[in-house]
């Protein structure tokens, strides 16, 4: 008799303990809810008043983003797919992903659910300029070339503007089954 009423007291704290985790946990969920702005629609986790978990932005041309979320900046592991279709994933990091296109040359997707999103190609600068990225764009044979800011900022980085384009870093991959950067 004795044994059983161990075994029975046992079993009960197990149950209160896994009562009180449950219970406290329920406390913390972050309710999915949807806001409003002026370039996209959220559904998702809020805190806060905030988009902040993960969510879904719809924007206002059709492209979307699915991840995570802080403060209403996509910030973390996710998908844009563009109106075209075109699937950016990866990590972004305060909305922007870069996707490597090859050792010298990568897009840039910068994301903001306030103003929408811009995208650009980046080219690697040469010599003393080889650890800084300039504005490029694809011409009609399909090849990247500097813009003109790229390439007033590549003079200016040559002189020894020094501030001039991107700092480096390694891009993620684009398309389907990408891994982030």
């Amino acid at each position: 008799m004795k044994f059983k009423t161990l075994l029975s007291m046992k079993i009960l704290k197990h149950f209160t303990i896994a009562l009180f985790i449950i219970f406290s946990s329920l406390t913390s969920i972050i309710y999915a809810e949807s806001l409003k702005f002026d370039a996209s629609t959220y559904e998702g986790e809020v805190k806060k008043g905030k988009a902040h978990g993960v969510g879904i932005f719809t924007f206002s041309d059709g492209s979307t983003y699915e991840g995570k979320v802080s403060k209403n900046r996509i910030h973390g592991i996710g998908i844009y797919t563009d109106s075209q279709g075109k699937v950016y994933e990866g990590k972004f990091r305060y909305g922007t992903i870069k996707v490597k296109i090859d050792k010298k040359t990568r897009d840039i997707v910068k994301i903001k659910p306030k103003t929408g999103f811009e995208t650009y190609a980046e080219i690697k600068g040469t010599g003393n300029t080889a650890n800084k990225w300039f504005m490029a764009t694809q011409n009609s044979s399909g090849t990247y070339e500097l813009t003109a800011k790229g390439k007033a900022d590549m003079a200016a980085a040559k002189a020894g503007g020094g501030s001039s384009g991107s700092d480096g870093g390694s891009g993620g991959s684009g398309g389907s089954g990408g891994s982030g950067c």
